[in-house]
């Protein structure tokens, strides 16, 4: 009887770590019928338990996470099962067992007990990490086996001491940890798990350089095995996030080793944005706002055991070394976590104009760090502006120190960088970052400065590091509501959204402007980014016969936004910079009265202004011929413009007599033109659709003298009209000045 009890009470003792596994379902008390019958091989086979009672037949582990995409590109994990207990099987002849028999009858029959000890090959490790999980933790009262010192539990060892698995589940040294962060016990959220601390101990064996000597061989898991000794992970029909393996009972530590491979700066698993590394899954779609980059990043150790518990009425309870993963018994969380990475920007279209700011948004979410060191923890997110662009952290500001409001729709965006921290709504503020406390910023400029100049080939960047986040006692146990700082309360900062944004000016004319940014989870890699591009178009002045010589050049015209059309996206690009002009006329201002039109023209290279000149250009047989009269617009955002004359040619009539028309950019390039002078000198486009075909050879015209406007019928008459009273009304003034001024020399 006293055997029985004995037996009984390391089960019941070991039957607690199936309950412990860090995440796993709670020990189940599904019936199982009294008493046991012991597991007996068949057919002279060893294959249920060897000659020693050790118990060989496999159990079936289930590991399930949050979200498939945590088992990585067609499931790529790599998990090592190194067996830390074995259970044993204690086979009696004893009174048939039952609550309210008399135990003085003398009705026997063979019955099972299990019992736990720890496997061989890992009791140097084992006794190791509970003296490390143990360390702080006071002697239990029961406990007449440890020694105590300074107050805490000593853990037995030696020759002749208990095993030290069955020690620390007999007397309750070793808790449950079902939920995340799977640091705390279930019963009391303010303690420390101490399986966390032995399964984070026993994982540092695996980093040294002989892990088997501290815990055995282990198997290998994986969703494909490819070579011998290795065990199937297997899918659950109609659940996928859920994996199954069949190792033979008993208690395990379960580590996630996959391997990132090779890195970019040539080291091992140090992470690169591509298939070669197995922790990243994807990179978002360039401009897709609805895709991200994704990375996964391995499990933390987890320690689960097969097995489940059945009790009894008396209140003994027995343990059952298979267990039936149907009963919720050898399941386990799967602890690892998927981080994702975005950028946007925020203009529509994402086409902009020279001299627009643009404000992007970078986002991801905050890793939770179990099973790691957080001093070592690796997380940042690093923006790569490409050529085109200038970031400025602190904003942009005019001459009185005002922030620039340029961006689509004339929106307010050019402020300095923020990094915020939201709750998973992505709106509810918990906490505004501040640099050098929360996390360190370092930049490519020259010392470390906020103005940073776009380049090709990542040559330009900065970089947010939050290591100084991780460490903090609030991003684990939270911060209370903040009114001042309108932040909420928040419980911790693992999981959350976190949020930088900054602006950038354009300073392209042509090329696309790139930009990208990339989430480094402690050596895991993706990226997400956004591609801006620049319209352009070119139209041709000629005089009114249509002709273009020399002397159509050096007319000037000025493009804006036209505010007339609904929902615009077209920016006006800033005026030309008159930085390098003299006051040539001497009227005590630069501007564009001092500027030669005909030598030194506008380009309209990313400014408002163009001047009509000589210049190359492809004809329809994509041949280069030189023209004159070409004025060209560069850097244009997608939109509707007005362009207006400002000044005529010298020899033709400017002023009220001039050119103005509207423009339509769509794909970078003009699809319609809409004449909007009164003179009719320049006309709409023949394809008046916005079909989307490119309109290369618009013409508009500057006349002499009136009698060429092109408007000779309707509006035109009117014109003439009008024009033909004014120099009537001048006649009848001169006639009737002239005979006044007779009569007065008649009568004098």
């Amino acid at each position: 009887m006293k055997l029985r009890k004995l037996f009984a009470g390391l089960a019941a003792a070991a039957t607690l770590l199936s309950g412990l596994a860090l995440g796993a379902v709670p020990a189940n008390a599904a019936p199982q019928t009294l008493p046991f019958k012991p597991l007996a091989n068949t057919n002279g086979k060893t294959d249920k338990v060897d000659d020693n009672g050790k118990i060989l037949e496999n159990a079936t582990f289930k590991f399930t996470a949050d979200d498939a995409s945590q088992w990585g590109v067609n499931n790529n994990r790599e998990i090592k099962a190194f067996k830390l207990a074995d259970y044993y099987q204690y086979v009696t002849e004893n009174p048939k067992y039952d609550s309210k028999q008399d135990e003085s009858e003398t009705n026997f029959e063979k019955q099972a007990f299990f019992g736990v000890q720890t496997s061989d090959a890992a009791k140097s490790g084992v006794a190791e990490a509970l003296k490390i999980a143990l360390a702080n933790v006071a002697k239990k009262s029961d406990d007449t086996t440890a020694a105590e010192k300074d107050g805490k539990v000593v853990v037995p060892e030696g020759d002749n001491a208990a095993d030290p698995i069955a020690w620390a589940l007999q007397y309750g040294y070793l808790d449950q940890s079902n939920q995340k962060p799977w640091t705390t016990v279930d019963v009391d959220s303010s303690a420390e798990s101490t399986t966390r601390k032995f399964a984070d101990a026993l994982k540092a064996y695996v980093g040294t350089s002989d892990p088997i000597r501290k815990l055995g061989r282990p198997v290998t898991l994986k969703v494909n095995p490819d070579s011998a000794g290795e065990v199937a992970l297997n899918p659950v029909a109609g659940d996928s996030k859920s994996y199954t393996a069949d190792l033979p009972a008993g208690i395990y530590l379960f580590l996630d080793v996959t391997d990132s491979g090779i890195g970019d700066d040539g080291n091992v698993n140090t992470g690169k944005a591509d298939s070669s590394d197995k922790n990243w899954i994807q990179n978002g779609t360039t401009n897709d706002s609805d895709t991200k980059g994704e990375v996964v990043v391995n499990s933390a150790p987890i320690i689960l055991a097969s097995g489940h518990v059945t009790s009894e009425a008396n209140g003994e309870s027995y343990l059952y070394p298979i267990g039936n993963i149907a009963d919720g018994d050898n399941s386990v969380s799967f602890k690892n976590h998927v981080t994702p990475v975005t950028k946007t920007v925020d203009d529509s279209d994402k086409t902009v104009s020279t001299g627009q700011i643009v404000r992007y948004t970078l986002s991801t979410t905050l890793p939770l760090t179990t099973g790691y060191d957080p001093s070592t923890y690796v997380f940042t997110l690093q923006d790569f502006p490409g050529e085109g662009q200038t970031v400025n952290l602190d904003g942009f500001k005019d001459a009185q120190g005002n922030v620039v409001s340029n961006g689509e729709k004339g929106a307010s965006n050019a402020g300095e960088y923020t990094v915020k921290v939201y709750d998973t709504d992505g709106k509810t503020l918990l906490k505004v970052l501040k640099a050098d406390t929360d996390y360190t910023l370092t930049t490519s400029a020259e010392n470390n400065g906020h103005e940073i100049v776009g380049a090709e080939n990542k040559a330009s960047w900065f970089k947010l590091d939050f290591s100084e986040l991780i460490r903090q006692d609030l991003y684990n146990n939270g911060a209370a509501k903040d009114d001042a700082a309108g932040t909420a309360e928040y419980k911790h900062l693992w999981g959350m959204k976190v949020v930088v944004e900054y602006a950038a000016k354009i300073t392209a004319t042509v090329k696309d402007v790139p930009n990208q940014v990339e989430v480094n989870d402690n050596n895991a890699i993706a990226n997400h980014g956004t591609n801006l591009t620049l319209g352009q178009f070119t139209f041709f002045k000629t005089d009114a016969q249509g002709n273009a010589g020399e002397d159509i050049n050096g007319a000037t015209f000025v493009i804006s936004k036209d505010d007339d059309t609904k929902d615009n996206t077209a920016v006006t690009p800033n005026s030309p910079d008159f930085s390098g002009v003299s006051d040539t006329n001497r009227d005590g201002q630069v501007d564009d009265d001092d500027i030669d039109h005909v030598k030194s023209p506008w380009g309209g290279d990313g400014i408002n202004e163009s001047d009509s000149r000589t210049a190359s250009v492809w004809n329809e047989n994509h041949e280069l011929v030189v023209h004159n009269g070409v004025v060209t617009f560069y850097g244009l955002a997608d939109g509707t413009y007005v362009v207006k004359e400002t000044r005529a040619p010298a020899g033709f009539l400017g002023g009220q007599v001039a050119v103005s028309f509207k423009v339509t950019i769509k794909g970078g390039k003009a699809v319609k033109f809409d004449g909007i002078d009164k003179w009719g000198l320049a006309p709409d486009s023949a394809d008046n659709t916005e079909s989307g075909n490119e309109i290369t050879d618009y013409k508009v015209k500057n006349v002499r003298n009136v009698t060429q406007l092109p408007l000779t019928g309707g509006m035109g008459i009117i014109l003439f009209g009008t024009i033909g009273l004014i120099i009537a009304g001048g006649a009848v003034a001169v006639f009737l000045r002239s005979r006044k001024t007779k009569m007065a020399l008649m009568m004098a």
